[in-house]
């Protein structure tokens, strides 16, 4: 099945690349058209929010990144990372999955990673550009999951009956991602904000925020217009930009 992109924009295949966040961040050098895709097999250096690696085994999962086109300076860039992940959710809602979102940028089955998303700004003469990385977990066995991972992810495969033809899947994710590029556009997240709710894993839950070298701890309020999360200490409800989140071991139901 031929990959088809829904932006109309030119797709870069590979069968190994070290990060496709990367090689996309080099194409903004270029002013690549908005809707820029890169796909590889395998990824050798594969990374992930704050640092963190993300493992690329060949074949197994989907190493994918696309650019973004901000046009206007008024758009609220970090909303991009919300929509995106309902994207992906209502694709995998096509796979019989019920998955949750891990704010801001992981993607849950029963507790288990199963996608994680980077996104990355991106400046210069050409304008701005927000590049986003997406792997997802397509056809790994829980013996692909070694160590930690083990209690930690899973995959596409080991949660749903129906056949999964790669590049079919990309083609829906791509074809979700132009419906939601374009709900950004609007620059307006209350449409959204019940669906964001109902999706989310850490609705009224119990969790520490790892933030600039500071921990705050609270239980999850909700989420505002601006995609921040809405962070109850007890004594105030503090709006949380960004930042590494824990689930602590009690929360509310």
């Amino acid at each position: 099945m031929e990959i088809i992109n829904s932006f109309n924009a030119p797709i870069h295949q590979f069968d190994i690349i070290d990060s496709t966040n990367r090689f996309a961040k080099d194409l903004c050098k270029d002013n690549p058209d908005n809707g820029t895709i890169i796909i590889s097999n395998e990824q050798s250096s594969g990374r992930g929010r704050l640092g963190n690696t993300w493992e690329s085994y060949k074949d197994k999962g989907l190493y994918y990144s696309i650019i973004f086109k901000i046009p206007n300076k008024n758009l609220k860039c970090e909303l991009l990372t919300l929509y995106i992940s309902l994207a992906i959710t209502e694709l995998l809602s096509d796979y019989s999955i019920e998955c949750k979102i891990k704010w801001p940028n992981d993607i849950l089955i029963e507790g288990k990673k199963v996608c994680g998303i980077l996104s990355e700004l991106v400046s210069n003469e050409h304008g701005v550009f927000i590049v986003v990385g997406i792997g997802v977990n397509l056809y790994h066995s829980l013996e692909d999951f070694k160590g930690d991972l083990h209690n930690k992810a899973t995959s596409i495969s080991l949660n749903t009956n129906s056949t999964i033809i790669k590049n079919f899947f990309i083609n829906s994710l791509t074809s979700y991602l132009f419906d939601y590029y374009n709900h950004f556009l609007k620059n307006d997240f209350e449409d959204f904000i019940d669906i964001y709710k109902n999706s989310s894993s850490l609705l009224n839950k119990e969790i520490s925020v790892h933030l600039n070298g500071d921990i705050l701890s609270g239980y999850v309020h909700g989420f505002d217009n601006n995609g921040r999360l809405l962070l109850n200490t007890k004594d105030k409800i503090i709006p949380i930009n960004s930042g590494e989140v824990t689930l602590r071991d009690t929360y509310k139901k």
